[in-house]
């Protein structure tokens, strides 16, 4: 993977000055998070930047409210943020519009890992095809498109020997390192293992 050790800083102060399990601040502040690419792309659109200007997210939680860190965004940061829950380390997805948000791993820790096993899948079982090219009006309908459960499988591609076991193997390790990760169908990472059995990623 190109570039797969570039490591995105977190400012120290605003990190230190809210509650975060120590393996966290850790992985923030002395390692920094890494910027996964996958063909000089951002995998899974994941963007790590500490964000410091944005402040606390507070989100409406089972009758309470949590209170997330923002570490990064999904594809542009006015689609949706990532946020790590103060306390427990966990790591959500927030809709920047909306404020609908959700759980992608109960731990930073795991999400990292899981994006390195993604990566690893991909990078055994990619299918060559051509690059589109689309404007950003057209990335951001088929975003939402893809947000809504829209997409659908286009023309098939040629299978690649093995594919199908391997999607198998990254779901179970999946659902037995994080269960939570997919605790139902709209979970992100279900949500990812969905788009890969049906070829669109």
């Amino acid at each position: 993977m190109e570039d797969a050790v570039t490591r995105i800083p977190y400012d120290e102060a605003y990190v230190k000055a809210i509650h975060l399990p120590k393996e966290i601040s850790d992985l923030l502040l002395v390692e920094g998070l890494p910027r996964f690419r996958d063909k000089g792309n951002d995998l899974l659109g994941v963007h790590f930047r500490s964000m410091p200007e944005r402040g606390l997210i507070q989100v409406q939680h089972e009758g309470g409210f949590i209170t997330l860190l923002p570490i990064g965004y999904e594809w542009e940061e006015t689609a949706a943020l990532l946020g790590v829950e103060t306390g427990t380390g966990a790591v959500y997805s927030v809709d920047a519009s909306s404020g609908e948000y959700g759980l992608i791993n109960t731990s930073l820790v795991r999400f990292l890992e899981f994006l390195q096993r993604y990566a690893q899948f991909i990078e055994n079982f990619s299918e060559v095809h051509e690059p589109s090219v689309m404007s950003m009006e057209e990335a951001q309908a088929k975003l939402a498109a893809f947000r809504r459960g829209e997409f659908t499988p286009g023309k098939k591609k040629t299978h690649v020997s093995g594919r199908k076991e391997a999607i198998s193997e990254l779901r179970a390790f999946f659902a037995e390192q994080d269960p939570g990760s997919l605790s139902n169908e709209k979970c992100w990472w279900s949500l990812v293992l969905e788009q890969l059995e049906d070829g669109l990623l």
